[in-house]
């Protein structure tokens, strides 16, 4: 099969303007929830192009968000969205009540962050600071999706034939092994609290369908590789 960068640039999109969503506090208001409603609107344009179709039930979860991103004065949003991330995801005496990260979800593999470690290592993803000791928080995934998916789109030269197929399977790997397996569950819970923010909780849910969607696309589209 003909490599489409259409389709990888699309794909490296939603994954760009899902990671700040999802960042530590502080960091989803300056980069992700600043404008809420300018944020839920760059989501949706990002999900136009998308080359894989989510399930019925997106539809009403980017609803709700446009909804709770209408809801009051962005001022007022982003200090909400900081106020309940940090709640849910930051403190506690025995640590956070839930956890964005892989290490610490329910079921979790022990190894999670050495994992996730080798291979932002092996494909040249270098961290931020911020995340230097917790590599496996969901933003840098997502950013690392979209790291991958952006080199899958790059014009490969004449020593990196077959790069894109490689990038491909790095992916599905990537999002078998330390995205698919614990998001839904987080997703869930923080759906189910009442001290949570309407725009975290619809921004995981959809990302969790988001990354499940696009699994299944990309273990087609391998196996479409394989049998050209």
């Amino acid at each position: 099969m003909i490599d489409d960068p259409f389709a990888a640039l699309a794909r490296a999109r939603i994954y760009g303007v899902l990671a700040p969503l999802v960042a530590s506090p502080e960091e989803a208001v300056a980069t992700g929830w600043q404008d809420p409603a300018a944020a839920v609107e760059e989501l949706v344009a990002s999900l136009e192009d998308a080359p894989f179709d989510l399930p019925e039930t997106s539809d009403d979860t980017l609803a709700q968000l446009a909804a709770a991103a209408r809801a009051a004065p962005a001022a007022v949003l982003a200090a909400d969205v900081a106020r309940a991330h940090g709640a849910l995801f930051e403190v506690g005496d025995r640590g956070p009540p839930l956890a964005l990260r892989e290490e610490l979800a329910p079921g979790a593999n022990a190894a999670a962050k050495e994992e996730v470690a080798r291979f932002y290592e092996h494909f040249g993803y270098e961290l931020g600071d911020g995340y230097a000791w917790r590599p496996d928080h969901l933003s840098p995934m997502l950013e690392f999706m979209h790291f991958l998916a952006w080199h899958e789109a790059q014009p490969p030269s004449d020593e990196e034939t077959g790069l894109a197929a490689g990038l491909r399977a790095a992916q599905r790997d990537f999002a078998a092994r330390h995205l698919v397996r614990w998001l839904p569950t987080v997703a869930a819970a923080v759906a189910a609290r009442a001290d949570g923010s309407p725009l975290i909780a619809g921004t995981l849910t959809l990302a969790a369908d988001l990354i499940a969607a696009d699994l299944d696309w990309l273990e087609a589209r391998i196996a479409s590789d394989s049998g050209d």
